[in-house]
């Protein structure tokens, strides 16, 4: 409200300086004159309407001046507003199951921002002070064993991710019983951006969201292509075995070695009959 009042009573007080010489030499030139004579002539009638008008197209002029400087004043704000959106990085923090077994748990950083982000800091802190605090305690010196989460990350470009395993959850559940879906962190996140400015988010892991949470399918689909194609590179392994040589041994017939074979074992049952 203040920046509008100061914004408004700005051109007022220009036009005001504007003005002050302007009825000031007026007042020199048309002094003398009112004292001499009272009465308008057609010739001072058409003076004043001439000394008026250009009084008034210099105050429209300096309006127009003054709001061609607000406009543009207004756009070159806007466009630096657009060119810092443009290097704006958003880092966010969370935990995922990993595609391997819905009990292991990965931890993610992403930057889902428009720009890269830089001098990445993580300050992780307990959300619980009591019984549940030494819980706590345990998870954030698990987070921080990850040297990336300990020292932070020196760059991390847009649409960029970084993970890594941290812990399985049946094993916390093994240790802790139902008191690990009590378990809260809050994770402080500062970065900035490649010209230095300094951005600050909050990421919230609250081990609740995970309370009876299941997965059917089998798990992930390219995980398991995986473990498959890892069955039959075994059984080809063990087809090896009982060679002397790695190599395998693949016999390929062609469309006209199967005619030929057909036409031998015609023949053959033909002289059997004969």
């Amino acid at each position: 409200m203040k920046k509008k009042e100061n914004v408004f009573w700005l051109p007022i007080g220009l036009l005001g300086v504007l003005l002050l010489p302007l009825i000031f030499i007026g007042g020199v030139v048309l002094g003398p004159s009112f004292q001499a004579q009272l009465e308008l002539t057609a010739d001072s009638i058409s003076s004043w309407v001439a000394a008026l008008a250009t009084v008034a197209i210099a105050v429209l002029t300096f309006i127009l001046a003054m709001e061609t400087w607000r406009l543009r004043a207004a756009q070159i704000e806007q466009i630096e507003e657009l060119r810092r959106e443009a290097l704006r990085p958003n880092v966010e923090f969370y935990l995922l199951p990993a595609p391997a077994s819905f009990q292991f748990i990965n931890v993610h950083i992403e930057n889902n921002g428009k720009g890269a982000a830089k001098n990445i800091k993580f300050d992780i802190k307990p959300d619980a002070i009591g019984e549940n605090e030494k819980n706590e305690r345990q998870l954030i010196a698990q987070l921080l064993s990850l040297n990336m989460l300990y020292n932070g990350i020196v760059s991390l470009g847009s649409g960029k991710e970084r993970r890594s395993f941290v812990f399985s959850f049946i094993e916390y559940a093994e240790k802790m019983g139902d008191a690990v879906f009590n378990i809260k962190v809050s994770v402080a996140i500062s970065y900035e951006d490649v010209e230095g400015r300094e951005y600050k988010s909050e990421s919230l892991i609250d081990f609740s969201e995970f309370k009876g949470i299941s997965e059917i399918g089998g798990g992930d689909p390219n995980h398991n292509i995986y473990k498959e194609i890892e069955k039959i590179r075994r059984v080809l392994e063990g087809s090896q075995t009982t060679m002397t040589s790695k190599r395998m041994n693949i016999n390929i017939y062609s469309s006209e070695d199967r005619d030929a074979e057909r036409e031998a074992m015609r023949r053959h049952f033909e002289s059997t009959d004969d």
